[in-house]
């Protein structure tokens, strides 16, 4: 099963002062303990170690698109609150858009497709991960 999950939560851009900007975005890519709604509808919530900090590194797509390629995971950190993540936004125009439509606030958030290997239900009807 492939979830989408679109949490809104924020993320942060870095921009470096001069010419050369670090194109690169971070936040929270999945809270953990927090119910949120997926495409379908269905609810879902991350337990603490369900996802990989190591490993390949995640693509970045514009709305989950594989065909609007924007950047790559460089970094997944596990913490108290959640997976954490860095990414470097690649220099093309679709980057570029990304980074803009980020900095403007039009996109204030990331969304985490996952396979999922193990889940139940808790007695509410969410699936926990």
């Amino acid at each position: 099963m492939k979830l989408n999950l679109s949490a809104g939560f924020a993320i942060d851009l870095e921009a470096a002062a001069g010419d050369a900007p670090t194109r690169q975005i971070s936040g929270i890519a999945v809270p953990y303990n927090v119910p949120a709604t997926v495409s379908d509808g269905t609810k879902v919530q991350f337990a603490a170690g369900s996802l990989p900090v190591d490993g390949k590194a995640p693509k970045m797509f514009m709305y989950h698109n594989s065909s609007m390629p924007v950047g790559l995971v460089t970094s997944r950190k596990e913490t108290k609150d959640g997976m954490t993540f860095v990414a470097s936004i690649v220099d093309t125009q679709a980057g570029t858009d990304a980074l803009t439509m980020a900095s403007a606030g039009v996109l204030d958030s990331v969304s985490v497709g996952v396979n999922v290997l193990e889940s139940y239900n808790d007695k509410n009807g969410t699936m926990i991960v």
